[in-house]
């Protein structure tokens, strides 16, 4: 979405925009074995095998079994698919990318494929990307409530919580009985702290799915959300009659035999968590803080240790460690720790702070107080220089008041933490425009074209820089492009005549 005023800055709410997918096929390094290796009969068996474990939210163990399948069949793009998935939700993003861009280079028209392949993308962060395929993919297949499901997700993430539950709704009518449908638009609710109509949707997805242990963990820590513990054990028990090696369930019924202080207990199901996922630091943490109320302080430090190292940003780990070293005589150590919990504690602060400011900042921006704008989004980058929503705005409003090099800088940052934006690339090409810098401004705005081929204003201004290059064919191209698909735009008209008329007393603007 973007604001009236084209020619100075695009609205800058952090929706997704929905652009043809450009996505590249990475093959994956799966050995090539002969069909010979194994009938299609065990491909198909393991397959079906995979998708069982898959139902049952035990997909670490389907993805081994997918793997396994290929060496049968290795380029089945319905297996490498299911092994896409598995591994997406197992949180091997990469590998999980090269499955699925493998698949689709096997079988391109297939949505279910560019669908899940979106999904990939938006759990990387590459939320652009992800819109653009979750787009082919409805276009191939509108009536699909997979595809319905997916840009749901997709839009509840993008913020746009309306019509995320628009198509999550829709989804769940066209398909009442699938269990991933009530689940998506119970977590959708969860979100919008809508607990009791996403308790609702949870209890509806494990009864249609009841052994899916993964929803039991999600139901489990919703009600504890809603405070009721002791729906929430039911549910964390029930997980681990499907799969007693669940090191979540493990874990969350460990956490919640800690808080209700049955030490013994809570340390059993820490340290069965921890059998499973030696690497579970929410499982290693807990696990300390039981030791540590049991006055067990040497094996509590080592714990907690390992619970810093695994998860590096939860300060109640480095509390619980900086107490335990104070018990055990290392108070430098205990400082450390201390200090470095209040830092993370300040740096969540400040990233919630930024947020408002950006929130403020873009209001202020789309009504044209940009000197105030300015101010509040300057003061969100200092806050959260990680933020790149936060150097895109403060990007535009620099632009806004000509303070075009600090605007570049800015920008540059803002595709350095976010690369697939074309918003940025957009705004990129016309301040280096302005600096008359065609070549990088042409090659920042190809770039966005390329993930958002339908953007009429990005080729006119790519039409500017062309011409300032004396690439006067691809000028009079980008024109026609951008006529055609914005055809009662003035300025595409008048800089169209311009350039007919080999811009003799006239020039083109962007």
């Amino acid at each position: 979405m973007r604001v009236p005023e084209r020619n100075f800055y695009r609205d800058v709410t952090p929706l997704v925009r929905f652009a043809a997918a450009l996505c590249g096929a990475l093959l994956l390094n799966f050995p090539a074995l002969p069909q010979a290796l194994g009938s299609s009969g065990t491909a198909e068996g393991l397959k079906q095998k995979g998708l069982a474990l898959m139902d049952q939210g035990r997909v670490k163990e389907a993805a081994a079994t997918f793997l396994e399948a290929l060496k049968s069949s290795p380029r089945d793009p319905e297996i490498l698919n299911d092994l896409g998935v598995a591994l997406r939700k197992g949180g091997d993003f990469p590998s999980s990318l090269d499955a699925l861009q493998t698949a689709m280079s096997l079988r391109p028209g297939d949505p279910r494929i560019q669908s899940n392949l979106a999904m990939t993308l938006h759990a990387m962060g590459r939320l652009n990307q992800a819109a653009a395929a979750i787009k082919r993919a409805s276009d191939l297949a509108p009536a699909d409530f997979t595809l319905r499901r997916n840009l749901g997700i997709l839009l509840s993430d993008a913020g746009e919580d309306g019509r995320a539950e628009k198509e999550l709704r829709a989804a769940v009518a066209q398909a009442p009985k699938d269990a991933e449908n009530h689940r998506s638009l119970g977590r959708h609710l969860a979100k919008q702290k809508r607990r009791s109509e996403a308790l609702a949707e949870y209890t509806l997805a494990v009864q249609l799915a009841p052994r899916a242990a993964d929803m039991r963990l999600e139901l489990g820590r919703l009600y504890i959300d809603a405070g009721d513990p002791a729906s929430a054990a039911q549910h964390y028990h029930a997980c681990l009659d499907v799969d007693p090696r669940s090191a979540g369930c493990h874990q969350a019924l460990g956490s919640l035999l800690l808080a209700s202080r049955d030490l013994i207990a809570a340390e059993r199901e820490l340290r069965l968590a921890l059998q499973s996922d030696p690497d579970a630091g929410a499982a290693h943490r807990d696990l300390g803080a039981v030791l540590r109320l049991e006055g067990y302080f040497e094996q509590a430090a080592p714990e907690l240790e390992k619970a810093v190292r695994l998860l590096p940003d939860d300060s109640s780990a480095r509390y619980l460690l900086a107490q335990t070293f104070e018990k055990l005589g290392r108070p430098s150590e205990a400082e450390a720790q201390l200090q470095a919990a209040q830092k993370e504690d300040k740096r969540r602060t400040d990233a919630s702070l930024a947020t408002s400011d950006i929130i403020l900042g873009t209001e202020l921006l789309a009504k044209g107080e940009v000197p105030a704008a300015e101010a509040k989004l300057q003061e969100a980058v200092s806050l959260n220089p990680r933020d790149p929503l936060a150097h895109y705005n403060y990007g535009l409003a620099l632009l806004v008041e000509d303070k075009v090099d600090d605007a570049i800088a800015h920008f540059r940052t803002a595709l350095g933490l976010r690369p697939d934006d074309p918003d940025t690339l957009y705004y990129l090409g016309r301040a280096l425009l302005r600096k008359n810098r065609p070549a990088e401004a042409a090659n920042c705005l190809k770039q966005g074209l390329r993930m958002n081929p339908d953007d009429a204003h990005a080729r006119n201004v790519l039409a500017v820089a062309s011409a300032r290059m004396k690439d006067f064919v691809t000028a009079k191209n980008e024109l026609d492009r951008a006529r055609t698909l914005e055809p009662g735009n003035p300025l595409y008209q008048q800089n169209h005549a311009c350039l007919e008329r080999a811009m003799r007393d006239c020039e083109l603007i962007p």
